[in-house]
Order: C-alpha cells, then structure tokens, then sequence
C-alpha cells in the first residue's frame, strides 16, 4: 500500500492521477510571494483525535510536497489517530500556487535546487507556522509540536529546525534534503524516511542530512526503505506513527 500525498519531488514534471493536488479552503485571490498574509491565505483543515480540540495535547503539522494539497495528508492523520491520542493534526496548503496547479512552498520552475529560494521562503512558511501554532494554543509549548513533511515539505521542515527558527518537539522528513547549512542545534529529534528507490531525491540525500544533523549535535534517525520511489508507502508511515508515539510517550 502506498498512500498517495499529491506530491511531485524537485524538478520533476510528470503528476499521475493520484498525484494531482486537492484543495483546503482558500479565501480571497492568491497572492504573490512579496503580498504573503497567513489568514487570507487559507483555513487549514484539522483532523482531531479528541471530541475537543482544546484537550489536545500534542499538535502534529504536515507540509505536503510541490504541486500537492494539504488535504491529502488526511489519510495519513486519520490512520494515525488511535496510536497518536490526544493529538490535533492540521494539514495547511503551502503558500503560493504551482504554475502547473496545487501548491508549493517554493518556486521551483527551472529545475534546478536555489538555496536562495527556500531562503526566500521562510517568512511566508513561518508566518503559517506561527498562525497554526497559535491558534491551536502551542505557543508556549514547541516540545509538543511535530513537524511531518514529504519532498518540498520535508525541506522546508528541515530547514526551519536547522535553522533554529523552529525548536519543535520532533520532526519527520520523507524523501527530504537539506541543502543549506545548518545554523543551530536544539534537542529536537528528527526521524528522516526515504526509499531507496527514489529517483526524483534519491536517497544519498537522507544519509547526507542526517550526517550533518548528528554533527551539530541534533538527535537523528535514519531509516532507508527498499523498493520505495519518491512517496510515502504504509511501512514508512507506520515507522514514523511509532516515532512520534515514542517521542510523545517520553
């Protein structure tokens, strides 16, 4: 079984049917990079655990891949919920809109991976982060935050903690990369997924990152999947299900 996310890894062109993105809410007219504001921007949708969200006790954010949606994480929180209990899960659309339809967290248009652009993306990932964070009554409690993200999402994770702009609890990255330099250290545990048989990210860049994470200090996982291409398959999900069960049961 392979749960389809909506998700193209970098430079790729090519979208199945199962890949094409669906849509959480959207207000107003889309806007550019530069004219980025959080709550015009989208009503993520949550899938909860408890019958009240204000019980939750952990949050747990996804960030899907290039041309994807955020909605199609809900397969994956839903199968997730009896052994996450107590957990909102919110699953936002990126910021800005693909050329080709769905989403995208960064500009990817030339083929090519610019550090320049994640850079550039920060503000508009952050201020999502931070309005999610808030509204869900985390502010003052990161280290019951986990960030999950699959290709363009996963390197937007990463670099939020690498960075140090975000000390969540934990984060996963499936068919993730790290192409800037990390920044910080903070005692965020970081489990990165990826199958073996990538083509679009291969796996290489999974064992690079966790490399260089263990070296500035960061608790890492690696876990590298045979016969899995560039998505999230049940036995990778269910690894990190237990990952975060395991973080959130310390």
């Amino acid at each position: 079984m392979v749960f389809s996310v909506g998700f193209l890894g970098v430079g790729s062109s090519n979208a199945s049917a199962l890949e094409r993105p669906g849509r959480v809410a959207v207000h107003g007219q889309v806007p550019q990079p530069t004219a980025f504001r959080t709550h015009e921007l989208f009503t993520a949708r949550i899938a909860q655990s408890s019958a009240n969200a204000q019980k939750s006790r952990q949050l747990v954010i996804f960030f899907h891949g290039i041309r994807g949606g955020g909605s199609q994480f809900t397969t994956i929180g839903k199968s997730w919920e009896k052994t996450l209990a107590n957990t909102s899960f919110v699953y936002p659309d990126a910021p800005f809109v693909h050329r080709s339809g769905g989403r995208q967290w960064f500009v990817v248009d030339d083929q090519v991976m610019r550090p320049d652009r994640i850079q550039g993306a920060r503000q508009a990932f952050d201020e999502l982060v931070s309005e999610i964070v808030r509204r869900e009554g985390f502010e003052g409690n990161l280290r019951n935050v986990a960030f999950v993200g699959v290709s363009q999402g996963a390197i937007m994770a990463l670099d939020a903690v690498a960075n140090g702009r975000w000390k969540v609890g934990a984060v996963v990255s499936f068919a993730g990369m790290l192409p800037l330099a990390i920044s910080a250290s903070n005692d965020t545990r970081v489990l990165l997924i990826h199958g073996r048989a990538d083509k679009t990210i291969p796996s290489a860049a999974s064992v690079a990152a966790g490399t260089q994470l263990k070296a500035a200090g960061f608790d890492v996982s690696v876990t590298l999947l045979p016969d899995v291409g560039h998505t999230i398959s049940s036995s990778g999900a269910q690894k990190a299900s237990m990952f975060l069960q395991n973080y959130f049961n310390r």
